[in-house]
């Protein structure tokens, strides 16, 4: 039609010569069992990109001599693993709610440019109950404006501490679901009993809202099976062989810094895992003080305390992360149609990630095709 500007064809990038390709492609559900160690790894890999999202995936030779990719704009990825963005499902990055919008605003901007830099491409970020209800809507819209910018940041509304379900229920959760500002609802079972939490959780349910339980007790971990939550976070659990957690939901989420700093012992995550359990990684940031948001270190510390392997640890903190935040389809793993979430790491074998730990082993992050950030050189 006349008056119309044509539209530009999408900008291709192919990135290539990878020394090993982590695709994490498999099953569409959570991978559990001996499929969380499988990374479908290709040697001499390379990946494929136009308008944000994944074409093609397979060795360098193969994709290169594609007509898609003549005039792709090209990432030489020699001598470096590629392997999918990280999705931390645990995270709080509004730290003091108290402060003037803008100072939290540019905070919470702070963390999340520090997440993009260790190589996370998407979180759950929390705001923690206990606020007035107008600090809580100023901090779930900080997050909303946050979205995308680098990350994708799914809104979290996190109830801690013991209180008034049925005001919750009846005022505040649908007027965060009515004005768009969560997306889901975290509950502490301990903290407000199984009463309180059926009565949150099918609320939620309700509204339309994805639910996610942090549980201890194995009566919390059947409480949110029985409700269907997409995720229970465990941050130690009694027992891995009674709590049905082999079922298709809710994904286990496990914490590894919390176990590391509080020194706790007997989380049977080899048992979960070897009951068919879903087993995801987050880093917690922000609860209970965890001071660090790097899930290169989360990986690590997953394999040296938790005795995961370090490609069972590296599928929790990728595509499992990305199915604990309904987001399996979207994101967590390299496949054609997802969207292109992806690192370059300065490693050339991915079981070097977890031993070389306390390095940011990140050369380069790419979010939906695009570059969020470049290592850079240290001048003199």
């Amino acid at each position: 039609m006349m008056g119309q500007t044509p539209s530009l064809p999408a900008v291709k990038t192919l990135v290539r010569g990878a020394s090993q390709l982590l695709t994490l492609r498999g099953p569409a559900g959570p991978r559990r069992g001996a499929a969380l160690g499988e990374l479908g790894i290709i040697q001499d890999g390379a990946v494929l990109i136009s308008g944000g999202k994944i074409l093609e995936i397979g060795p360098s030779r193969r994709l290169e001599n594609l007509s898609l990719a003549r005039d792709a704009q090209e990432i030489n990825a020699a001598g470096r693993v590629v392997m999918p963005g990280f999705v931390d499902s645990r995270t709080q990055p509004v730290l003091e709610p108290a402060l003037p919008a803008r100072r939290l605003a540019s905070r919470a901007q702070s963390v999340l440019n520090g997440m993009a830099r260790h190589g996370t491409t998407a979180i759950a970020a929390s705001v923690r109950s206990g606020l007035s209800r107008s600090a809580t809507v100023a901090a779930l819209r900080i997050l909303s404006a946050s979205d995308g910018q680098p990350l994708d940041v799914v809104r979290d509304y996190y109830l801690a501490a013991a209180a008034d379900a049925e005001a919750v229920c009846s005022e505040l959760l649908p007027l965060l679901a009515r004005r768009k500002l969560a997306q889901q609802v975290s509950v502490d079972c301990d903290a407000l009993g199984e009463l309180a939490v059926r009565r949150v959780l099918e609320q939620v349910q309700r509204l339309g809202l994805r639910a996610t339980v942090c549980a201890a007790a194995s009566a919390c971990v059947l409480l949110a099976i029985e409700l269907q939550a997409a995720a229970v976070v465990l941050p130690r659990v009694e027992s891995a062989g009674e709590t049905g957690l082999s079922l298709p939901r809710p994904v286990c989420t496990l914490l590894p810094s919390h176990v590391y700093r509080r020194q706790l012992n007997g989380l049977p995550a080899r048992a979960l895992i070897d009951a068919s359990a879903a087993v995801a990684l987050a880093s917690g940031f922000g609860f209970d003080g965890c001071p660090t948001y790097n899930m290169q270190m989360v990986i690590s510390l997953a394999c040296s305390e938790m005795g995961l392997t370090p490609a069972e640890a590296i599928s929790a903190a990728t595509i499992n992360g990305a199915h604990a935040l309904g987001r399996g389809h979207l994101c967590g793993s390299l496949e054609p149609s997802k969207a292109a979430d992806l690192l370059l790491l300065n490693v050339a074998d991915y079981r070097d990630l977890p031993a070389q730990f306390g390095i940011n082993h990140v050369h380069l992050v790419l979010k939906n095709g695009k570059v969020i950030y470049r290592e850079g050189e240290v001048t003199h």
